[in-house]
């Protein structure tokens, strides 16, 4: 859709009218900065003193406590206490002093919205009694007013004094405490001038948020939709900042008042860099910026998480994360947005100008966040100020953007459309010339593959004859489990369990109980072709009287698998063999004998897997008959073992978010914490598993796992 120059005209005046109007509101803020700070209080015309405070650093000190206290023992504080990021719980020793004759009624006003505790106790004759508390840990009706910032109502008599001490906690946000004693009307006319600033503030980022959605909503762009997504999370941080938040939307959720500042801060970042990528197009311009970009973003996103999870130390840590890499971040974007209008991209002009404008105010508000400047009208409105510049100097540059790019984008459907026109005639042509041909061989393809069905079906009734049953599995071993998963309709995958003769007993010893778990060469019919010589081989070397361990086992099955296929070491051209574990386990004495061919053994105890390695050697693809080329293994097994055997079926599975390899190091992390499952449980949870990972996509080899709790 062509956007007519008017009605990019009017989108340029509105976007200035704005931008005039924050540069107003700045003004007015400035003149305001003039006239004091706002915490600080003038002492002839508000009788309140800061004695000073106590850092309780690890959280034993009591009111009670600090009540016997003189004032020597508190450190001396300025006019607004500043602590930095501090975990501390800071007690603030106050006197109020009344020199009039008549009663003293005031309101005692903490101007920081976002403290977690902020509790006031009255000192009297060394007692310390708690009149009212107050916080982000306290829903908001426990307020004893109804304020964005803490007030606390305080009486005098007539020429009299009072004592106080506040008790207060951040958490490990920064932690400020401006104080001010004022009266009610006061406080009225104070909240009058504030809203001017606030509402035009608001009201600016409202305007720029629907205006850009508008814009999203045209145009389509991932750029807009991540400054859209900025300048929303931009907005509900300042709402949380300021206090809004947790008087209007959650003032019964003590939980969503802390973690809210940095779960948004985050979030508007995470947007804000992505934002930076897509619209400087970093990926065409600077790609290595943009993988660093993108890194960095992944930290952002997991410290948005961090933030969810309330623990002092995730939140410090998360809050101190944020502030950090929004102080560097606006710094270092500068040069990146300098380095991409040199590059001859315009719209870069207005988004460096637009952070330029915002590192010159939020510079002092980050620094103020870590205590390194006192608590100045620039410091405490100085991301209300610079944001919205912000905002809207980068709505000028996605609106430049968008007339630079709309020309192009017609002149790419132009030749999209070409493109398909010429696309669909092809195909049609095409699909015009093979329907005759298909047509004609769709019988004589219905017929074939209805035969070759029927014959693969078969094979598999045959094949599945060959398996053990599960009663004759649990002879053998009375807890344990078979995932078995064909790919096709035959599998080139198979289980086998046996015993050990009487008359050919291995390891010199008792009948042993015995199981394979084995991966042919390739899969389905080919596969299955496979399987019935490693079955015939496992089911003969029994009783053989030259087989009498694993390995030697092993090595009987190699040789007849090779004079099976007629391979004879180099001169051989059938390259197909066999990957497998095989065990033999002593019931009497609960002892393990293995042996494997590329594939290992794991056993589960107490928490851990115990790995027993197979030989980097397949089943048919050498000769091998010398000694040592298997290698048998013993483990003593203790009660509760549990052992799993699988093929790479399993491992070797694309799927997950990223459509990648399970592998083997993530499924023994799963089978360890499906351990306190019974064994048939875990068989189905196995298989849900699977089918989650593997999702919409193929299954790509047979799958053979197995599970025998000892």
């Amino acid at each position: 859709m062509k956007l007519p120059s008017p009605a990019y005209g009017i989108l340029r005046k509105a976007m200035g009218f704005l931008l005039i109007l924050a540069l107003y509101a700045c003004g007015s803020a400035a003149g305001k900065a003039k006239a004091g700070p706002e915490g600080s209080y003038n002492q002839d015309e508000h009788p309140l003193t800061v004695i000073g405070y106590i850092a309780d650093e690890d959280w034993q000190l009591e009111a009670q406590e600090l009540a016997g206290y003189s004032d020597e023992s508190f450190h001396a504080a300025d006019d607004v206490p500043t602590f930095g990021f501090s975990t501390a719980r800071h007690w603030l020793k106050l006197r109020v002093l009344n020199g009039k004759d008549y009663k003293m009624s005031r309101i005692l006003e903490v101007n920081n919205p976002i403290l977690n505790q902020c509790n006031l106790y009255e000192l009297r004759a060394n007692r310390a009694v708690r009149l009212y508390r107050a916080g982000d840990d306290y829903a908001f009706s426990e307020r004893p007013l109804s304020h964005l910032n803490i007030l606390f109502p305080i009486d005098v008599q007539a020429n009299g004094s009072k004592e106080y001490l506040l008790e207060v906690s951040s958490a490990g946000e920064q932690l400020q405490v401006p104080l001010r004693l004022r009266s009610a009307s006061e406080i009225n006319l104070r909240d009058e001038k504030d809203r001017l600033l606030q509402g035009s503030y608001f009201g600016i980022i409202l305007f720029v948020l629907l205006f850009n959605l508008f814009i999203y909503l045209i145009i389509r762009e991932r750029s807009s939709l991540y400054y859209v997504a900025y300048v929303f999370f931009l907005l509900m941080l300042q709402l949380s900042l300021g206090g809004f938040a947790y008087r209007y939307l959650w003032p019964e959720s003590p939980y969503l008042a802390n973690i809210a500042n940095p779960f948004f801060a985050s979030a508007s970042i995470y947007a804000l860099i992505r934002f930076t990528q897509y619209f400087l197009q970093l990926y065409e311009f600077y790609p290595r910026l943009h993988k660093a970009f993108t890194w960095v973003s992944y930290a952002v996103a997991a410290n948005c998480l961090l933030a969810l999870i309330y623990t002092p130390l995730t939140f410090h840590v998360s809050v101190l994360a944020i502030n950090s890499i929004a102080l560097l971040l606006n710094i270092l974007i500068i040069p990146v947005a300098f380095m991409v209008m040199r590059r001859g991209f315009k719209p870069a002009r207005y988004f460096l100008l637009a952070f330029v404008v915002l590192v010159i105010t939020v510079f002092f508000f980050v620094l103020n966040n870590f205590g390194l400047t006192k608590s100045d009208f620039y410091a405490a409105y100085g991301l209300q100020i610079g944001s919205a510049a912000e905002v809207i100097l980068l709505s000028f540059a996605i609106v430049d953007k968008f007339k630079r790019f709309r020309e192009e984008a017609f002149s790419r459907l132009v030749t999209i459309n070409t493109m398909k026109a010429k696309a669909n005639e092809e195909l049609e042509q095409k699909v015009t010339e093979r329907t005759e041909e298909i047509q004609a061989q769709k019988a004589v393809v219905e017929n074939q593959k209805e035969e070759i069905l029927s014959s693969i079906r078969y094979a598999e009734r045959i094949q599945k004859s060959l398996l053990p049953s599960q009663s004759s599995i649990s002879q053998l071993f009375h807890e344990s489990f078979v995932l078995y998963k064909p790919r096709d309709i035959v599998s080139g995958d198979f289980y086998w369990f046996g015993q050990s003769s009487e008359e050919n007993p291995w390891r010199g010893g008792p009948r042993l109980s015995l199981f394979a778990a084995v991966d042919c060469t390739g899969h389905g019919v080919p596969g299955a072709l496979m399987s019935m010589l490693g079955h015939n081989g496992l089911d003969r070397c029994v009783n053989h009287p030259e087989v009498n361990s694993p390995a030697s086992a092993l090595r009987f099955i190699n040789n007849e698998i090779v004079r099976s296929l007629q391979q004879s070491g180099e001169e051989s051209s059938v390259r197909d063999g066999m990957d497998l574990v095989l065990c033999a386990y002593n019931p009497l004495e609960r002892k393990l004998f293995f042996a494997g061919a590329k594939n290992n053994l794991y056993v589960f105890r107490d928490g851990n897997f115990i790995e027993l390695k197979g030989d980097r050697i397949s089943l048919g693809a050498d000769f091998v008959s010398e000694e040592g080329l298997f290698t048998d293994r013993e483990l003593q097994l203790q009660e509760g073992d549990t052992l799993y055997a699988f093929t790479d079926g399993f491992p070797d599975q694309f799927g997950g978010p990223n459509d990648k390899k399970l592998k083997t190091k993530p499924l023994l992390q799963i089978i360890s914490e499906l351990a306190s499952h019974s064994l048939k449980e875990q068989e189905i949870l196995l298989a849900k598993t699977f089918e989650m990972w593997r999702g919409d996509n193929e299954q790509i080899d047979d799958v053979c796992l197995l599970g025998i709790r000892v």
